[in-house]
């Protein structure tokens, strides 16, 4: 009885101890598989935006240091959209993400990455910009804002966290669209 009870389980052990192995990429010694699974990350970090516009073939628009606000993380996504994110100074709850890109890299005028709201078109300065307001995750947390525009070939959008509406037109008419239809 008890031998037939080892040669019960012995064999679905073995079985399981192979595909586990197998499964997990390791060979029977606990080294690793050379293959790689699943699909490359589109998403590449920078240690600053001079580095990140060099690799995306372009200078990404980013806010100086005196707008209050320091660069937290600098990304470039499938070589040709750059993301910077930025952080209050004065309130670190408060996030920004700021991205560029060549028109005729992109699918669509959109870069945003912000769905399902409701865009309103407002002409600031001469440049068409669609503004959103972005419902907060829960009750308890302050709404976001988001926008988009176009200037000579170039797309732009910010997306904001925990801010007031005022403090995020005065930052995108007087900072970001200033910026972009004057340096682009």
């Amino acid at each position: 009885m008890k031998e037939n009870w080892i040669a019960y389980f012995a064999r679905p052990a073995a079985v399981c101890l192979t595909t586990g192995a197998l499964l997990l990429g390791t060979t029977g010694s606990g080294s690793a598989a050379a293959a790689s699974v699943g699909l490359p990350n589109p998403m590449i970090e920078y240690d600053n935006v001079l580095a990140a516009g060099k690799a995306a073939g372009f200078t990404p628009l980013y806010l100086p240091e005196i707008s209050g606000y320091y660069t937290s993380s600098v990304f470039i996504y499938h070589k040709d959209l750059a993301d910077i994110r930025y952080t209050s100074s004065t309130n670190p709850q408060t996030k920004l993400a700021i991205r560029s890109a060549k028109a005729a890299t992109q699918k669509t005028a959109d870069i945003s990455g912000i769905y399902g709201v409701k865009w309103e078109k407002q002409n600031i300065d001469g440049i068409e910009t669609a503004i959103a307001k972005v419902p907060a995750l829960s009750k308890a947390e302050q709404d976001g804002y988001a926008a988009h525009w176009s200037v000579n070939g170039m797309l732009f959008s910010v997306t904001a966290e925990h801010i007031s509406q005022p403090e995020f037109l005065h930052l995108l008419k007087t900072g970001l669209i200033d910026l972009s239809r004057h340096y682009y």
